[in-house]
């Protein structure tokens, strides 16, 4: 995984974490059991944001191959159009929020250099 990649879900679990961080040191419990309940959201946020990240991936490369197929000519306008596309779905049925449907969006946008040499 490379270095933006990385810090993108670096960020995105940060950011998730924080919110959740505040409510469970709030939580009456003990402080190894609100420290363990931390170490586990972390993990869990980052398979997570993981996952999802690799599904709309996922998604897309299937439509690029699609629209290569029909003889379409995919640049980077187009590239975006269909993350935009891909992720507004994936946010429609719930699977993510609109911030990290943000980010993730920011993120595919981003690995254009990566996609452009695979469709040559």
């Amino acid at each position: 995984m490379d270095n933006s990649i990385r810090s993108f879900f670096s960020g995105l679990v940060f950011g998730v974490a924080a919110g959740a961080v505040a409510g469970v040191l709030l939580a009456p419990k003990s402080g190894v059991e609100t420290r363990e309940d931390i170490k586990k959201f972390a993990v869990e946020m980052g398979e997570k944001a993981t996952a999802e990240y690799n599904n709309i991936k996922a998604e897309v490369q299937k439509r690029l191959v699609v629209l290569k197929a029909a003889g379409e000519k995919i640049d980077l306008d187009m590239y975006k159009k269909l993350v935009n596309e891909v992720i507004d779905e994936f946010k429609s049925d719930g699977s993510v929020t609109a911030d990290v449907a943000k980010r993730l969006g920011t993120q595919l946008s981003g690995d254009w250099d990566m996609v452009k040499t695979s469709l040559v």
